[in-house]
Order: structure tokens, then C-alpha cells, then sequence
């Protein structure tokens, strides 16, 4: 089992890397950078004790003063060096990820609707930043510090050794401690870490629902209630973040005591050796020197061995979204179709959500081109996932569902969704402009295009009158529009494509009587050449149809014009009196 986790963890890491492919010359000469650095830094000690046997011990100012020329040189080289590499390799460590967080978001855009409807937000957010931003400190600060605190270690090692292999054998059984202290503190602050990591993206989840819901949350006076669910998520991350801080207090600094122990321990036999004339005093001030200089590079050695766990963690959970999202959206036979009808037809179409209920039993019906259908019916019978199931949102388990003839899952999506326009219930408004707005699917648009479509679907006056007009910033979801206006907006964006098909889900279903009285007059002209299908429980909307299809508990149990379903007194019926309406209507 480790071993598998381990392989896995190097399968990832390499991974990871191959995304400083268009940049391996800057990072192979920033690790190159990086170990003159080393060798630079470990020679000062050398530079040290030639300085004190040589030139202090003897009263030679000549060579003492050379010598520290020669400590000053190799400072500004190793400062040189520093630079350099860090500038080499944080250019290709931002470009490596740069490409990650774009392969990430694309995957998350390719990905599915069930994806969505398992996935929080606030994860989704948090692994394309947190989890990037810890793939780039690791590759810019962190793999640095484990190549520059490797190579200082070695060649350190290598000086002591020709100088006295006693005290050699002292400093490499501190290494050895001091490592085996890294490695334990790093398997115990890894899954605190990945809790934490896991905690903050809840947390973010929570925050985002909340704050996107504060409407809501104000007319309910839920305040109290969500601020306890965020106190509870909060506290667990400040315990989390209290337990790793524990471990990192304790393991943290007990390197600090080992190298301190052991740096009296070769004071006082390093004294005792030059006494006997088997250590130069330069010599043993090197010893001491180097132990110093190897304090900070054992201590970061330790934090990145775990930190290239937590990073690895971070990275699967990245390769994690791009692998499960599909790889190719069209199957490989897929078609375009040149001059669509909008003709569309449901055969046997059976569907069910993740959550295991079945939506729809055996749905078929038959709809010609620019005829204008009604789908009806009680909360839960399936009307909304049928306009779902046409755009391809979700992919019925049975059945299929033709366009023109043609079965939707043989026609390329950028095709089907340049035919089929789709008005959600609740329309989604970006923070941006009107004009970018109405031109977010048809971003090529000319400004008369986007003016042509707001006047089709009566907002072009309202937006007209704004002292920016179409430049005015609309507002986070649109918060500043009214139900009908958001509507409108909605409906000229779907119709700058020039669609065939056009489904309207619910479109007056948050509207008062005197918009929704408007609207459905507007709709008349503007769904005129277009097949059209509109799911809603307003039978105010029967009107502009031609035919209704009336759904209970995911079946059709009426079909017909709606004079014929009001003559057949059904289900059709009994809804259109239920709401007030007389038959004259």
C-alpha cells in the first residue's frame, strides 16, 4: 500500500514538472544557479579558517586581507547567483502554472451539469487558487530550497571530511537526527495539513452559498442560524490550524536543540584536539561555521519534505478535475448541421439525476418546426430536465432525442447550442456591461446586433436611458434590474445567435401580473419563426402555443391544442381552473 501512495506521489510529481516543459531552459539554469549558490556559500567557511591559519594565527596581514577579499567575492557571486536563479526559475514556475490553472478551469468548463450538482463552489474556487498558488510557492521558493539545501549539505560534508573525520562523523550523525526528526514531523503534520486544506474550501463553500443567498437570508431572518453553521466551520479550522501549529512548534524546533548540542559537543572536543595539535583552530571555526550555516538548510529541508506531500496532495487534487472531465465533447462521428429546421422529437426518453430518482418514464412526443409547445404540470414531473435534455446539459439513460432527424448526441455541441438557445427560470447576469451581457455567447457581435436584439426583446429603451447606456455596469446577478428586465436581457441574449429552437423555462414565473402581462405580448412576436418550447406551471402562456403537453410524476398524461385539453375537461382543466382562470381566457 505505501509503496503504491509513494509511486503514485512520483507518478504525480512528474507530472507536475512536465509543465515547465516550455520553460525547462529557465529552470534548468536556474537549478544550475542554484548550485553555484551552494558551492559559494559552503566555501566561505573554507575562506574562514585559510584566513585565521594562515593570516591571523601567523600575524600574515597579507593573507588575512586576501582571504577576506576572496569571503567578499564569494558573497556577491552567491548574491548573484540568488538573483539570477530566482528570477530564472520564478518565470518558469509562474508559466508552468499558468498553464495548470488553464487546463483546470478549461476541464471544469467541459465538465458535465452532474459534476456541478456534486461539486461545491467553494472547492471548485478553492483548488484552482489555493491549491495553484501552493503548486507555486513549492516550485518557485520550496524545490529551490531542497536542491540548494541538498547541495550545501554534500559539499559542507565534503570540506569537514578532508579537514577531521571525528567531527565529520558528529556533524553527519546530527544531519542523520535532525532528518529523521523532518520525516516524522512531516507524516504527522501532512493529514492535519489536508484537513486544513479541505476545511478552508468548506469554509469558502459556506461563505459563498450564504453571501450569494443574502437576500434570503435577511427575508427569513436566518442570520443567527448561518452565522452558527459558519462558527462551527470556523472553529474547526482554527482547531485544525491550533493542532498543526503543535506538531510544527514541537518538531519544528528540536532541530534547533540537536544542532545545538551538537555544536558544544564539537566545541569541546575540537578544543581538546587542538591541544593535542590535530585540529587548527581555522579549523575547528570552520567546523563551528559550517554547523551554523547548516542550521537554516536542515530546518528548510525539513518543511519541504512536507510541504512536497502537501503540494503533491494539491496537485492531485488538480490533475483530479482536468482527468475526470471528458476529453473530447463530440463523439467521433459527430455532425454539424448547415441548415437547421428546428424540428425536434423525444423517443422512449427515460432519465434519472445522480441522486437515483427517476425524472422521466418513457417521455416521447413530436414537436414541428416553428410550432410553439407548452410543457406543464405539477412541481417535480419533469418539465425543466426535458429543455435540459435538448441543449444536452445531461444525457438520458434511454432514449434518444432527435434534432432534424438527427439524434443530439451524433451533433457537435458548439452546433446544437448554436440551434438551441436556452432562457433559464432564474437568468444569470454577469458583473459587466450590458452590451457584454447581451454578447456573452456571441462575444464577435457587432454593437447594431446587440441594439437589434435588446429593441426585439424591449429593453433596449430602458438600457437606452442610463447615462452609460450600454457600457453601464449591470451589477453583481443583476441586482439592481427587476424580475422582467432580467428576463429581457436573458431572451436578447439567446436570440443574438439567430437560434432555431428557442426554450423558455418558466419565463414569467417571478414576474407580477402587469409584467407578465406585457412579456407574454412581447414573447408573441419574438418566438414567431422560431420552434419553440416553454415549460411552465402559468397557463397564461397557453396562449402563445399551439400545442400543450401536460406531465405527472415524469409521464405525458395529456397531449393536444389547448382548446382541445379545456374541452376534454382532464388535468389540463382542472390546473387552468384551479388558478382563477375562466374558460374564456
Amino acid at each position: 500500500m505505501l509503496g503504491s501512495v509513494q509511486k503514485g506521489y512520483i507518478s504525480q510529481l512528474i507530472r507536475l514538472l512536465g509543465y515547465l516543459k516550455g520553460w525547462k531552459w529557465h529552470f534548468v539554469g536556474a537549478i544550475t544557479l542554484i548550485i553555484f549558490m551552494s558551492y559559494t556559500n559552503s566555501i566561505i567557511p573554507v575562506l574562514v579558517r585559510e584566513a585565521i591559519d594562515k593570516g591571523i594565527m601567523i600575524k600574515n596581514v597579507r593573507e588575512a586581507v586576501k582571504y577576506g577579499l576572496l569571503i567578499v567575492l564569494a558573497g556577491v557571486l552567491n548574491g548573484a547567483f540568488s538573483f539570477s536563479g530566482r528570477m530564472l526559475q520564478v518565470k518558469a514556475t509562474q508559466g508552468a502554472v499558468y498553464r495548470l490553472r488553464l487546463d483546470a478551469f478549461c476541464s471544469i468548463l467541459r465538465h458535465d451539469m452532474e459534476f456541478f450538482n456534486k461539486t461545491l463552489v467553494g472547492q471548485l474556487i478553492s483548488r484552482v487558487t489555493n491549491d495553484a498558488e501552493r503548486i507555486t510557492s513549492f516550485l518557485s521558493f520550496r524545490f529551490r530550497m531542497l536542491v540548494y539545501s541538498s547541495f550545501l549539505i554534500l559539499i559542507s560534508l565534503y570540506y569537514m571530511l578532508k579537514m577531521n573525520k571525528l567531527l565529520t562523523l558528529i556533524a553527519l550523525g546530527t544531519i542523520v537526527v535532525v532528518m529523521f526528526i523532518n520525516v516524522i514531523y512531516a507524516k504527522k503534520v501532512r493529514p492535519v495539513y489536508d484537513r486544513i486544506r479541505h476545511q478552508t474550501g468548506a469554509l469558502a463553500g459556506i461563505s459563498t452559498s450564504i453571501i450569494a443567498g443574502i437576500k434570503t437570508v435577511k427575508a427569513l431572518v436566518a442570520e443567527n442560524h448561518l452565522y452558527n453553521s459558519f462558527e462551527h466551520e470556523n472553529r474547526e479550522l482554527y482547531r485544525l490550524n491550533v493542532e498543526a501549529t503543535k506538531i510544527s512548534s514541537i518538531y519544528g524546533n528540536a532541530p534547533f536543540l540537536v544542532l545545538g548540542l551538537s555544536m558544544s559537543g564539537i566545541l569541546f572536543i575540537g578544543s581538546h584536539l587542538i591541544i593535542g595539535n590535530l585540529l587548527s583552530v581555522g579549523e575547528l571555526a570552520a567546523f563551528l561555521m559550517y554547523m551554523l550555516t547548516l542550521m537554516w538548510p536542515l530546518r528548510a529541508l525539513g518543511f519541504t519534505i512536507g510541504n512536497i506531500q502537501r503540494t503533491l496532495a494539491a496537485a492531485t487534487r488538480l490533475f483530479d478535475i482536468i482527468d475526470s472531465a471528458p476529453k473530447v465533447l463530440d463523439a467521433p462521428d459527430a455532425i454539424e448541421i448547415g441548415n437547421p429546421k428546428g424540428e425536434i422529437e423525444f423517443k422512449d426518453v427515460w432519465f434519472r439525476y445522480t441522486t437515483g430518482k427517476v425524472v422521466l418514464r418513457g417521455i416521447s412526443f413530436h414537436i414541428k418546426p416553428k410550432e410553439k409547445v407548452l410543457i406543464t404540470g405539477p412541481p417535480g414531473s419533469g418539465k425543466s430536465t426535458i429543455l435540459k435534455l435538448i441543449l444536452r446539459l445531461y444525457e438520458p439513460q434511454r432514449g434518444q432525442i432527435l434534432l432534424d432527424g438527427i439524434d443530439i448526441s451524433k451533433i457537435k455541441l458548439h452546433s446544437l447550442r448554436k440551434i438551441v438557445a436556452y432562457v433559464p427560470q432564474e437568468p444569470f447576469i454577469f458583473n459587466r456591461s450590458f452590451k457584454e451581457n447581451i454578447a456573452i455567447g456571441k462575444p464577435e457581435a457587432g454593437f447594431d446586433e446587440i441594439v437589434s436584439v435588446a429593441k426585439i426583446a424591449k429593453i433596449h429603451d430602458f438600457i437606452a436611458k442610463l447615462p452609460r447606456g450600454y457600457d453601464a455596469i449591470v451589477g453583481e446577478k443583476g441586482v439592481t434590474l427587476s424580475g422582467g428586465q432580467r428576463q429581457r436581457i436573458a431572451i436578447a441574449r439567446a436570440i443574438l445567435s439567430n437560434p432555431k429552437v428557442l426554450l423558455l423555462d418558466d419565463p414569467v414565473s417571478n414576474l407580477d401580473a402587469n409584467t407578465e402581462r406585457t412579456l407574454i405580448g412581447d414573447l408573441r412576436e419574438i418566438i414567431k419563426d422560431t420552434t419553440t418550447v416553454i415549460v411552465s406551471q402559468r397557463l397564461s402562456l397557453a396562449s402563445l402555443v399551439d400545442r400543450v403537453i401536460v406531465l405527472e410524476d415524469g409521464r405525458i398524461v395529456e397531449e393536444g391544442t389547448p382548446r382541445e385539453l379545456l374541452r376534454r375537461k382532464g388535468r389540463f382543466y382542472e390546473m387552468y381552473l384551479s388558478m382563477g382562470m375562466s374558460i374564456g381566457q
